[in-house]
């Protein structure tokens, strides 16, 4: 028997699971998806026959009849479901990672899962190297972790930090480091972009300590994450170069490749790399 998926969001990455699902990438049943506006749901049925299409669910609670809840609609939506969903035995998978950054949050959250028959999964989103950082943690000798991301001006529009500090990214015509601060304040000042800082921090020495610069630059046409880590075991460096969503210019097409792979792989029986 497949297993059933409630996924709370209608936004890109959303669209994209659901399309993986409906063609037969994704061995499971998309059994309901909310989402605020009802026209982002109408537009994930359509991908599947009559008979096969996800029920429109009126409140997020709804989802928790599923056997996993995926959270993709923003940190709000992980506050709002994440731990219901544990704490009813469900798996969730959360991708907006950023939420955690909050210490209570969090706290809460990983609380319930430690207490929960279902499991917590936060994929790597667009960035690689997390399995070497993760091994490189549990060494004890992981000192350092720095993330530098780079994006052309129009993937950073609306993001809270740019909006306060009232940045005007059309003036910019170098590359302007516009953020240099924590994974903890990232999250907060660019929550539709730097998800995956907080995904590295996690894998490694902590949303405090981790390091996070981001880059506006005009001549860049992908969204970049630079990954270093230093410590006893080494240096570890990654690099990614992603080409942004063609319908959401803020999110990685990779993210949502990540995703659909961490699916994917609660499947099958043969699983490659750490």
């Amino acid at each position: 028997m497949s297993r059933s998926i409630g996924i709370f969001g209608g936004g890109t990455i959303a669209t994209e699971i659901a399309r993986a699902i409906s063609d037969g990438t994704l061995s499971a049943e998309l059994a309901a998806v909310y989402d605020r506006h009802p026209e982002n749901v109408n537009r994930i049925q359509a991908l599947f026959d009559q008979e096969s299409a996800p029920d429109e669910a009126d409140d997020p609670s709804a989802l928790l009849e599923a056997d996993l809840v995926l959270e993709a609609a923003g940190q709000t939506a992980v506050e709002q479901i994440a731990v219901d969903a544990l704490s009813g035995g469900r798996d969730c998978m959360i991708l907006s990672v950023g939420a955690l950054a909050d210490a209570a949050l969090r706290k809460g959250v990983f609380e319930a899962a430690r207490a929960s028959e279902g499991r917590l999964y936060a994929p790597s989103g667009a960035i690689a190297g997390l399995d070497a950082v993760k091994t490189a943690a549990l060494t004890g000798d992981l000192e350092s972790v720095a993330l530098t991301t780079t994006k052309p001006p129009a993937g950073l529009e609306g993001a809270p930090y740019v909006v306060d500090n009232e940045i005007d990214l059309a003036d910019i015509d170098e590359p302007t480091v516009i953020f240099d601060g924590p994974a903890t304040e990232a999250a907060a000042a660019f929550p539709s972009n730097i998800n995956v800082a907080v995904a590295l921090s996690l894998a490694g020495i902590g949303p405090d300590e981790t390091a996070v610069r981001i880059v506006a630059d005009p001549e860049e046409e992908n969204n970049v994450h630079e990954i270093t880590a230093e410590g006893g075991m080494g240096r570890i460096e990654t690099t990614v170069r992603n080409v942004p969503s063609p319908t959401n210019p803020k999110t990685s097409y990779l993210a949502a490749i990540s995703a659909i792979e961490t699916l994917r792989g609660l499947e099958t029986s043969i699983d490659i790399g750490t």
